[in-house]
């Protein structure tokens, strides 16, 4: 005796209810993907935070002068990676795993993160801001940013955020 097998119709309908199932979770899944790339970064951040910590403990109290782009007036400062890569930092931990632009971000600014003008090569307990009323003197230095991503690219509460490294050490997304 023949056993029995699958019709046309019977297969078609199979295919369509795994379809389906499958696009429901496409959005779950990509959400999940999404929040390990965040943490990923979150994880660069705390690790450059690690080594700018490093760096100010053994070089008199100051923040490194890491170059920006545009140069900052006066700034005499090195990359991220020829400052930092003493201390552990990789360009792997440079690189944000969501940055939509990737390599060439990487290519044009040496990571893809931008680092804070203010904080360069100021000493870490005296942090001053030089603007058009004079000179201001932080009493918080845990308030200012170290870097951040250069764009908002990490879902988030829905709306694009960005993880963001603070003087402390802190990482923290907005």
């Amino acid at each position: 005796m023949k056993a029995p097998a699958f019709t046309l119709v019977e297969l078609l309908v199979a295919i369509a209810i795994i379809a389906i199932l499958a696009s429901f979770t496409m959005p779950a899944v990509s959400a999940m993907i999404e929040r390990a790339r965040s943490a990923k970064c979150a994880g660069n951040l705390r690790s450059i935070g690690i080594a700018v910590q490093q760096y100010v403990s053994e070089n008199d109290f100051r923040f490194p002068p890491i170059e920006t782009v545009p140069p900052s007036l006066g700034n005499e400062g090195r990359s991220a990676l020829e400052t930092l890569g003493p201390y552990g930092v990789t360009q792997n931990t440079l690189t944000c795993p969501s940055d939509a632009a990737g390599p060439d971000t990487v290519a044009q600014y040496g990571a893809s993160y931008h680092f804070s003008p203010v904080l360069q090569d100021e000493l870490a307990s005296n942090v001053n801001i030089y603007g058009r009323r004079g000179i201001f003197q932080v009493p918080n230095v845990g308030r200012l940013t170290v870097c951040t991503d250069y764009q908002p690219v990490h879902a988030g509460a829905g709306k694009l955020g960005m993880n963001v490294l603070k003087a402390d050490g802190r990482v923290m997304q907005r």
